[in-house]
Formats: C-alpha cells, structure tokens, sequence
C-alpha cells in the first residue's frame, strides 16, 4: 500500500513538474536581434506578461471569436522590406515583441490551416497591442481575452 501511494505521489509531482516547464514564458530574439517572450498559460502568466508589456512595442493575443485565448499557434513578423524579423511557434496565446518603429506584416496560422493576417505600424515611444481572433470552437482554447 505504501509504496504504491509513494509511487502515485512521485508520478503526480512528476506530471505537475512537466506541464509547469511547458506552460513556462519563453524568451527569444528577432533576426535583428531584439527581444520577444511569449506565454499566458494561467493567470499567473497573463499577470506577468501585464506587467512586462510596457517594455515591449508589440503585444499579440491570440484568441477565439469567443474571447478564449488559444495557442499551438505559427506567428511570422515581416518588416517593410518583406524580410522576416520573426518566424516562431506560439505555444501561449500572447506574443511580446520589441520591434523597431516601422512598418510589419504579422500572420498569425492556426494549426487547422486558418491564417490571418494585420498591417502593424510601430511608433517610436509606443506600444501597438494586436488581437487576433480565429473562428474555431472555444473547447480549444486555454483561457478568456481580456
């Protein structure tokens, strides 16, 4: 009886520790060099990625029409000069960006084949927040857009 409670208990803190490191803010550099994070996953994330947007020119959200975050998604930047500055899986429904002011194309492909796809302009000083809404049901999705 023990040992197969000792077992159930090392199996279930294996497992939280697993979807922990997935659900985890991941950070990253454009071609050119500047910074991305993307996540969400949880509020706890969502209230992180908040109070980290201020440092960023480009927030993406990815949601339903619904309003549910979703993820598992393939987002690429491109700059004026159609040259990618961001090619990256999306595996949390938001995407901060520190991007040069200027010009950029954002496609954002749902991973049932949907692509959307926004004009950004990025002012020197400002941020530009983006929501991106797929029409695909809301069992998909890991959380309410706010």
């Amino acid at each position: 009886m023990h040992r197969h409670l000792r077992s159930l208990i090392v199996g279930s803190a294996l497992l939280v520790s697993s979807l922990t490191a997935s659900a985890a803010i991941v950070e990253g550099q454009t071609v050119n060099g500047r910074r991305y994070v993307s996540g969400g996953i949880g509020q706890d994330e969502v209230e992180q990625l908040k109070q980290m947007s201020d440092k960023f020119t480009l927030q993406l959200i990815v949601s339903s029409r619904s309003g549910a975050y979703l993820a598992n998604m393939q987002v690429s930047i491109t700059g004026a000069n159609s040259q990618k500055v961001l090619d990256a899986p999306l595996d949390a429904p938001w995407l901060l960006v520190d991007l040069a002011p200027g010009m950029y194309k954002v496609f954002v492909m749902h991973r049932n084949g949907q692509t959307q796809e926004r004009n950004v302009t990025i002012a020197s000083g400002k941020k530009t927040e983006l929501v991106v809404q797929f029409d695909v049901p809301a069992d998909t999705a890991k959380g309410p857009a706010k």
